[in-house]
């Protein structure tokens, strides 16, 4: 397969004047080259390094972008080494080269020198997902995070180092702030004053999330994961770094492990609302992403959670497949396992009573009921027979004007739903009966669940 390849020269004029032999000298390859990747607007920043060498003097550096979706006007270089002796003294687009520029450089300094090159590019985008495995008893779990990029940029990257931008930047915000502060109009998004613009709230943004993410500016991570969290406004996103370095070929894609943490700690919760989960209690895997839980470092991007468990026999069985959404440090995240046979819920009405009648009489004496109260004696059933005790949580809606009333502890989830958590030892039974009386006609005040106790 052809390789579609950067090209850099470096021409060295001759020394004597009026000389017209130009020496061609290929630059050796990247010595080091940094990706990070911002899916939500197609957009990577790449950094490479690579060492030149200098005569004292005028010299020329060609750059080459062929057949990649590098952005010519952002392509930047600048001197690592001997920074006050070498100077950039501009940038040349050849009319007879297209796609094509030369660096006019003025050095003082002969010799071998690290240079940086940094351009924006497209066609550079990544995803994650996670496995979970549990341990037989299921008490812990093995947590592993990989990210997968696809590189369709036209560009070869060898021995890349990987980073992540998470969450929303808001670039379309900065520019139009940008555009404000200049006293202008917001361009439009395919004017080159709005890429151009755009080029530089994403630099900044990029270098904002580098230094949050900067070993200085936190502790140090578990093994495989640093991120430095940057919030801007509504915006919250961070850095995200892969440790090591891939090589990614054109036309690829290749997966890479983001997260190693053995022994999380997790919560088993069998939650029953029949208005999110239907009729029967589903089962939900429950940690923290927390350091409590050997995470928390960073929050995790969204990205699919395969759950197993370890069967004790050398394998593996399959439990769920969930989609998970971006987590913040602290959140929780939570695995719907599905309906378990293994434990019941059952609800029974008894004992119905209708009092308290209002009364409307109209101008004929005929007289008909606008109101009453009525009053009901509820009682769940949980019947657990698993091996181990559970925690069981019950939400219900109630429509109308509400009087609930338990001994169990129970709360308000909102205006109108009530939720209690019980828990229900290894095969048994638990009941949890509850007095409901509901306000009708005239007799209803609101649409609410009053607790009286």
């Amino acid at each position: 397969m052809k390789r579609n390849t950067i090209i850099c020269v470096f021409l060295l004029t001759a020394a004597v004047a009026g000389a017209k032999n130009v020496d061609l000298v290929t630059l050796p390859g990247r010595d080091s080259v940094q990706l990070t990747i911002y899916n939500s607007e197609d957009l990577t920043l790449a950094k490479e390094t690579r060492y030149v060498t200098l005569k004292k003097g005028a010299n020329k550096l060609q750059f080459s972008w062929a057949n990649t979706l590098i952005d010519p006007s952002s392509v930047e270089l600048r001197p690592l080494d001997h920074v006050d002796e070498i100077e950039i003294a501009d940038t040349v687009f050849p009319g007879q080269k297209p796609q094509h520029l030369i660096w006019n450089i003025e050095s003082k300094f002969e010799g071998q020198v690290k240079m940086e090159v940094t351009y924006f590019t497209s066609g550079l985008t990544w995803s994650m997902d996670y496995v979970a495995i549990s341990d037989p008893d299921e008490t812990v779990l093995q947590f592993d995070g990989y990210v997968r990029v696809y590189n369709n940029s036209g560009e070869e990257y060898d021995n890349a180092e990987i980073r992540l931008i998470v969450g929303t930047i808001n670039l379309v915000e900065k520019i139009a702030d940008l555009a404000r502060r200049q006293g202008i109009p917001v361009p439009g998004p395919e004017s080159a004053l709005y890429k151009e613009m755009r080029r530089r709230t994403a630099g900044r943004a990029f270098a904002r999330a580098t230094k949050a993410a900067a070993p200085s500016a936190m502790a140090a991570p578990a093994r495989a994961e640093r991120a430095g969290i940057v919030k801007e406004g509504i915006s919250e996103y961070f850095m995200f770094t892969v440790e090591g370095s891939e090589t990614i070929p054109n036309g690829w894609s290749k997966r890479m492990q983001a997260i190693d943490v053995e022994d999380v700690e997790f919560d088993i919760v069998y939650r029953m609302r029949a208005h999110q989960y239907g009729p029967r209690p589903v089962r939900f895997f429950i940690w923290r992403n927390d350091a409590e839980h050997k995470l928390g470092d960073s929050p995790l991007p969204d990205g699919q959670v395969n759950l197993f468990r370890d069967n004790g026999d050398d394998g593996l069985s399959f439990l769920a497949r969930q989609q998970i959404r971006y987590v913040p440090i602290k959140a929780e995240i939570e695995i719907n396992l599905g309906p378990d046979d293994l434990v019941v819920y059952e609800t029974n009405r008894a004992n119905v009573k209708r009092f308290n009648f209002s009364f409307r009489r109209d101008n004929r004496g005929r007289e008909w009921v606008n109101g009453w109260d009525e009053t009901a004696h509820w009682i769940d059933t949980i019947r657990n027979y698993r091996t181990k005790p559970i925690t069981f949580e019950l939400r219900r809606i109630w429509g109308g004007d509400i009087d609930y009333d338990s001994e169990i502890e129970t709360k308000l989830f909102d205006y109108r739903t009530t939720e209690v958590t019980l828990t229900v030892a290894a095969r048994s039974k638990k009941q949890y009966p509850a007095t409901v009386t509901q306000h009708h006609g005239v007799n209803a005040k609101q649409n609410r669940v009053k607790l009286k106790r």
